[in-house]
């Protein structure tokens, strides 16, 4: 049934959660502080680079602070939506604005009067968000909370953590392999519950858009020690392609069009072709731990990178519209890396693909095996 304008949020419908705390309604505890700082340019650019694409990489001048929130008596629907007095609790640091909630959360509103009420007693962690069936988004939204909490002087052992019900398995092999168990996780049903918590824990996430806290690089090394030990790993540098994931939940339109041709010229250049999703967790932290070259298309797989070693080099082909970003970049940042672009137009066919100049293809390997800076 279509949705009527209605049922659209507005502004009386939100809250800012900084403000709602600072107001009285809760605590905060904040880890680190915003700083003004400039994304360096990418080591390499080529293809259908356009002016608003420029504007858009060096846009983002401000990497927000990193902070743990607590609200008593708060609720949760959806995935990862937060209610207090029956507004919804919004904040750029959670990745969520009102534009974000009607895009994705219209109706809301009208369901919560049939929604099954059901309590958390004492005090539960919000961890997962907004895109939580999305491996990239544990990797860089959700899991690196854990590294914060602890920062703020959380036990986490001791935490219990809200997830919805259909969390992934990849997601919940993390956390147990993290040390966190089925027993410390309250599932719930995202499309019909309505969790009403005594204390609600609000960890930040670690990136905002495309700019990513310095935090982020300790909480990527937890990761990597909780998966290989800590030790350094493989000390074979290898270069690796990243072929695209078959996930059928998170799975993109944006094509690129030479895709054969991209892995093709790969190969030929010697690189190892490796779908990470079909090995388990501690495979791939090796798999990206042992990478001195990393090649792909733009998205979830290349954000295996964060397992990579200070000094490598990302090369990521994407298209050159505005809403995909520029996380990669941030993430290289600060992980050490060397960050480069090969920049599709959308394909005049339609489908959402996207497609590049052959020639700008073998320039960006050519780029990959010129003499540079260690």
């Amino acid at each position: 049934m279509a949705v009527s304008e209605p049922d659209l949020l507005s502004a009386d419908d939100v809250i800012d959660l900084r403000r709602n705390v600072e107001g009285g309604r809760g605590t905060v505890i904040d880890v680190t502080r915003a700083e003004r700082s400039r994304l360096m340019p990418p080591a390499f650019l080529a293809g259908a680079v356009t002016p608003d694409l420029l504007g858009l990489y060096h846009a983002q001048h401000v990497v927000l602070g990193t902070a743990v929130y607590a609200l008593p008596d708060a609720e949760i629907v959806g995935e990862g939506m937060i209610l207090t007095e029956g507004r919804f609790n919004l904040s750029l640091d959670l990745q969520t604005d009102l534009d974000y909630l009607n895009r994705h959360h219209r109706g809301t509103r009208a369901r919560q009067a049939e929604a099954r009420r059901v309590q958390a007693p004492g005090r539960s962690v919000l961890l997962a968000g907004p895109g939580h069936l999305g491996y990239g988004h544990w990797l860089v939204d959700f899991l690196p909370k854990l590294h914060l909490l602890r920062a703020a002087g959380y036990r986490v052992e001791r935490l219990s953590f809200l997830l919805p019900d259909d969390t992934p398995g990849f997601a919940r092999a993390w956390l147990a392999l993290l040390g966190i168990g089925e027993s410390q996780c309250r599932f719930y049903d995202r499309t019909r519950d309505r969790v009403a918590c005594d204390e609600l824990l609000v960890p930040s996430t670690l990136r905002f858009g495309t700019r990513v806290s310095p935090l982020f690089a300790e909480a990527a090394a937890g990761l990597r020690r909780a998966a290989l030990g800590r030790g350094r790993g493989s000390r074979t540098r290898t270069k690796l392609f990243v072929a695209r994931s078959a996930n059928a939940l998170t799975h993109s339109p944006r094509q690129l069009v030479q895709r054969q041709l991209f892995e093709d010229l790969a190969v030929a250049r010697g690189f190892t072709r490796v779908t990470p999703e079909r090995l388990g967790l501690r495979e791939q932290v090796a798999l990206f731990q042992s990478a001195e070259i990393l090649v792909g298309e733009y998205g979830s797989g290349l954000h295996g990178s964060i397992f990579a070693e200070p000094g490598s080099l990302v090369l990521a082909a994407r298209d050159n519209q505005a809403d995909l970003g520029f996380l990669q970049s941030g993430l290289d940042a600060v992980m050490g890396h060397q960050t480069g672009y090969l920049i599709g137009a959308p394909d005049p066919e339609g489908g959402g693909g996207f497609s590049v100049d052959p020639a700008d293809l073998a320039l960006a390997f050519d780029w990959l095996s010129w003499p540079r800076d260690r």
